[in-house]
C-alpha cells in the first residue's frame, strides 16, 4: 500500500520542509517521489487544487494519503468532506497530524466524516443566520441592498441626457466607463417611468 503525502504551501516556501519534518517525526516513512505540491492560496477550492487533485487520482484502495493540515483538503468544512468523501469512496485511508493519526476516512459510529458533516452543517446555518440578520437590519436603517449603482445620479443624467440627443448606446457607454447592458436598462427604466406618467388616468 502507497503512502502519499499533499502540501499546499500557499507560497510560503518553508511550509515543504517543516510539514516533511512533521511527517517525519509522527513516524510515516516518506517516499519524496509520492510527494505532491501546491503553491495557492488557502482559499481556493479543493477542486482547483490541481497537486491534490493529482494526488486523489493516483490514490488506490488502501493507500494512505498524509497531509499536516485540514485546510489542505478544502478552503472551507464542507470542501473539506468533500475531498474525504472522495477518497473514502475509492478506499483510502486520510491522516491529518492536525486531528492526530486516526483515520478521517474512517466508518461507523463517530466517523471523522459525520463530525465534519455536521460542522460543515453548522458552518452553513450560521453563515445564512448572519446574512439573514445583515439584511434585515439593512432594511430596518433603509440601507441599499444588492450590488451597488454603477453610474452615480450625475451619470445617470448625463447618461440619458445623451439618449435623448441621439447618442448610442454603445457611445454612452464607453464615455462613462459601463457597459452597454447598464445604459440599456437605464433607457428602459426611463422609458417606463415617461410612459407611467403620460398615461391617461383609468376613467370609472
Amino acid at each position: 500500500m502507497t503512502l502519499i503525502v499533499y502540501i499546499n504551501t500557499a507560497g510560503n516556501q518553508d511550509s515543504r520542509d517543516n510539514d516533511l519534518f512533521q511527517i517525519d517525526a509522527a513516524g510515516f516513512l516518506v517516499d519524496m517521489g509520492c510527494v505532491l505540491v501546491d503553491h495557492c492560496s488557502h482559499a481556493m477550492s479543493a477542486a482547483s487544487r490541481i497537486a491534490l487533485q493529482r494526488a486523489i487520482r493516483r490514490i488506490k484502495p488502501g493507500d494512505t494519503l498524509v497531509v499536516a493540515r485540514l485546510g489542505y483538503l478544502g478552503s472551507s468544512i464542507s470542501d473539506a468532506v468533500s475531498t474525504l468523501t472522495t477518497l473514502a469512496a475509492k478506499g483510502a485511508h486520510v491522516i491529518c497530524l492536525e486531528a492526530g493519526k486516526s483515520d478521517l476516512c474512517a466508518s461507523g459510529t463517530g466517523s471523522p466524516i459525520r463530525m465534519l458533516q455536521l460542522a460543515a452543517g453548522l458552518e452553513h446555518d450560521a453563515k445564512r443566520a448572519r446574512a439573514l440578520d445583515a439584511a434585515a437590519i439593512a432594511k430596518k436603517d433603509g440601507t441599499h441592498q444588492g450590488r451597488p449603482a454603477s453610474l452615480s445620479d450625475s451619470q445617470r443624467q448625463q447618461a440619458l441626457n445623451a439618449l435623448a440627443a441621439g447618442s448610442t448606446v454603445t457611445a454612452i457607454a464607453r464615455a462613462l466607463s459601463t457597459s452597454r447592458q447598464t445604459i440599456i436598462r437605464l433607457r428602459d427604466a426611463a422609458s417606463r417611468e415617461t410612459a407611467a406618467v403620460q398615461s391617461p388616468p383609468v376613467q370609472h
